[in-house]
This record gives structure tokens, C-alpha cells and sequence, in this order.
């Protein structure tokens, strides 16, 4: 604050104690000092309230700033969903259902012919669809093949 040297301190003390006497001078230093305190405890407690209305109006801009982006979130979901209202049903972009014809079997399970079949061997060789399910995935599967290990004489 003041920039006062050890000798202009100590010619402040020697003028003191000639003006106010050996007798006064210790109770007026301690007015002094308890004033000095006083006014420290003051401009540190105005300090914190220009901190704290400080952080106060950044917390109120950030407050604005999440309503603002809220908002735009609302409307943006809104929009959506206005979109997604105004769009064809989904059925009408689903693809074509297969049938049981597509398989190889009738509607009971029982598998289709191009022409009459001659033997029983013929009928026998066609798979069922649970069959040819179980084979897809045994084929899908990644195969685990050892290798071999090789070993060395010592």
C-alpha cells in the first residue's frame, strides 16, 4: 500500500513517543492497530462480494446459454419429429415376404418337385428347412484347425 523505509518508520516512532509521551503512546498504537485491523477486514469482505457477484453474473450467463441450447434441442426434436410423422408408413418400405415356395417346400413342410419324382431315394434327398438352417451355420462357423507341433532333438 504505502512504501515507507525502516528509517522514515522509525523518525513516525521517535516524533510519537516526543509528542504523546512514554504514557500514551502504547494505547494509541493499539487504536491504531485495532482501526488498521478493521479496515483490512473491510477490504478483504468488499473483495469477496466483487468475487462473488462476479461469479455470480458468469453463473447466470452460463445458466442463459444452457436454456438457449435446451431450446434449440426442442425445437430440433420437434422438426424431427414432425419428419418423421409426415413420412409413408414403414410396412410400404418393407421388402417382399418370402413364402414357403422360395424354400423348396409346400405350406405343410413337404418339399416341391419340378416333375414327379420316380424314386423314394429322390424324395429323401431333399433337406428340410431345419436342416438347411444347421448346415448354414455350421458352415458360418470359423473353423479351428491344431497346428501341428513340431519337436526338435536336443
Amino acid at each position: 500500500m504505502f512504501d515507507f523505509s525502516f528509517t522514515e518508520m522509525l523518525l513516525a516512532g521517535v516524533v510519537a513517543l516526543i509528542v504523546l509521551g512514554p504514557e500514551r503512546l502504547p494505547k494509541v498504537a493499539r487504536f491504531i492497530g485495532e482501526w488498521v485491523g478493521k479496515i483490512q477486514r473491510l477490504a478483504t469482505g468488499v473483495k469477496s462480494e466483487l468475487t462473488n457477484h462476479a461469479e455470480y453474473t458468469d453463473l447466470l450467463n452460463i445458466k442463459n446459454q444452457v436454456q438457449q441450447t435446451t431450446q434449440e434441442i426442442r425445437e430440433d426434436l420437434r422438426d424431427f419429429e414432425e419428419k418423421i410423422q409426415t413420412k409413408t408408413e414403414a410396412w410400404k418400405n418393407l421388402p417382399e415376404q418370402k413364402t414357403p415356395a422360395d424354400f423348396g417346400v409346400d405350406e405343410h413342410g413337404f418339399p416341391i418337385f419340378s416333375g414327379s419324382p420316380n424314386t423314394k431315394s429322390q424324395i429323401w434327398q431333399v433337406k428340410s428347412l431345419k436342416k438347411q438352417s444347421m448346415s448354414r451355420k455350421r458352415d458360418m462357423r470359423p473353423r479351428h484347425r491344431t497346428t501341428p507341433k513340431l519337436r526338435m532333438r536336443k
